[in-house]
């Protein structure tokens, strides 16, 4: 119990010492006014840094991943149909955080001035907006933090060729592991003055916008708690009554709470897969779906983190006085949200990663990330209870679609253990053949 304890108290150490440091700074520039702008070039010289490191990042660790998978052909079809699930869930996810801001609204108490950018890429179509996204048209430009998802999709390219280059690009992908453990370090240690950094950049920002920055953030936390408490309760129903029907949402909120409550605690999805994997069990899941299910939703399967990017988009439209009006306003912000919370949550500081990719997105200015790294930290608990959770009633849908509507009546999990460990006088049962 007390080593429990421990864990809790270690997980939300960090987290507290930063959100402290940033009220210090606030609190500095409430006082100082304009003079706390002498503290700028601090907080804004860690930003560099940042923004520095993130492109090998993503490259490297991504690349590595997807470099690292041996035998595409045997979990090809259980990837396709997990990674459809995340996708449709995600964007569920997304829709709903539309209706949320769009009845509840968010903080107008901030107001800046939109860039250029900004308004270039506000008067675009939504096709020239989609191309110049997840496109460029020149290698340089593909390294760079203003082409993200650019970036991604070559890499996603570059790791899947060395993939299947197979004992050919063995060295390769060694070579990207070794160099995403280097970038990895180079984070943590960068993420150790991220306290003093934000401090900074924060006493700036509320010398200039005064305590309506605050504001903002509490405006955030009541819109956003209820929401994701909403999707956990209805949402995940919703899911596990698709995957089994009333036995499925029974079951499913009654071996959940474990879990639940550790991703609280920790704020670790990777905290919660044995418990997620257990539960799994308890439902039912096979764990040739569950093993594949839930380790790779726990990188990609991020419905929590939808919730909160798209927040955050409407929050900066809104800020820089460009709402989204048009259905295409509304079908960019949303593939931006999920192609984000599937693919950029792998990469860890992915929440840099992700408001990186929003601003770049929709051309807001770099001053913005610190107040959405800021938000992402309030929001976090929230996004790992959802995004963990996710995963286990995911686990059930892909079985429901693998093996069938009455999956949970078959006892799969027993059948796959007397396949895989026959005895010598009787012959081994045929292998069980999903339902298409």
């Amino acid at each position: 119990m007390a080593d429990q304890t421990e864990k809790k108290t270690s997980a939300y150490r960090e987290p507290l010492i930063l959100i402290a440091f940033v009220f210090v700074g606030a609190i500095i520039g409430i006082t100082l006014g304009d003079k706390a702008a002498f503290l700028y070039p601090i907080g804004q010289i860690w930003l560099n840094l940042l923004f520095v490191l993130l492109v090998p990042l993503i490259f490297f660790s991504i690349s590595s991943s997807i470099a690292g998978i041996a035998d595409t052909k045997r979990v090809g079809k259980l990837l396709i149909l997990t990674i459809g699930i995340f996708i449709v869930t995600a964007a569920i996810a997304g829709i709903f955080m539309f209706l949320v801001t769009g009845l509840f609204g968010v903080d107008t108490s901030v107001q800046m001035e939109a860039g250029e950018a900004v308004n270039e890429i506000a008067s675009s179509s939504v096709g020239d907006q989609i191309v110049n996204t997840f496109t460029v048209n020149d290698f340089p430009l593909v390294i760079s933090r203003g082409h993200i998802l650019a970036l991604i999709v070559f890499t996603v390219f570059f790791g899947v060729t060395v993939s299947v280059l197979g004992e050919q690009g063995r060295a390769v992908a060694e070579w990207l592991n070794n160099m995403s453990k280097v970038f990895y370090k180079m984070v943590a240690l960068l993420m150790k003055l991220a306290p003093v950094g934000l401090m900074a950049y924060f006493a700036n920002l509320t010398g200039t916008y005064g305590a309506e920055l605050l504001k903002s953030y509490g405006r955030g936390l009541l819109i956003y708690y209820p929401a994701a408490v909403v999707y956990f309760f209805v949402f995940l129903a919703l899911y596990a009554f698709i995957a089994a029907g009333p036995w499925g949402v029974k079951h499913f909120f009654k071996h959940i709470l474990t879990p639940a409550l550790t991703a609280l605690g920790t704020r670790s999805s990777a905290a919660t897969l044995p418990l997620q994997l257990d539960a799994c069990d308890k439902l039912g899941v096979p764990r040739e779906i569950s093993s594949v299910v839930v380790p790779v939703g726990a990188t990609c399967h991020m419905d929590g983190a939808c919730l909160a990017t798209i927040y955050e988009i409407v929050f900066c439209c809104v800020m820089f006085g460009r709402p989204l009006q048009s259905v295409g306003d509304f079908a960019f912000a949303l593939t931006i949200a999920v192609a984000g919370s599937v693919a950029v949550s792998s990469v860890p500081g992915g929440g840099a990663a992700m408001e990186t990719m929003v601003i770049s997105s929709f051309g807001f200015p770099s001053l913005v990330l610190p107040v959405l790294l800021m938000m992402t930290q309030l929001f976090d608990a929230g996004c790992t209870l959802i995004n963990s959770c996710g995963d286990t009633v995911a686990s059930m849908l892909v079985t429901r679609f693998l093996y069938g509507r009455d999956w949970y009546k078959k006892e799969l999990n027993q059948k796959t253990e007397d396949e895989a460990a026959p005895t010598a006088d009787a012959e081994a049962p045929a292998p069980i053949k999903p339902i298409a």
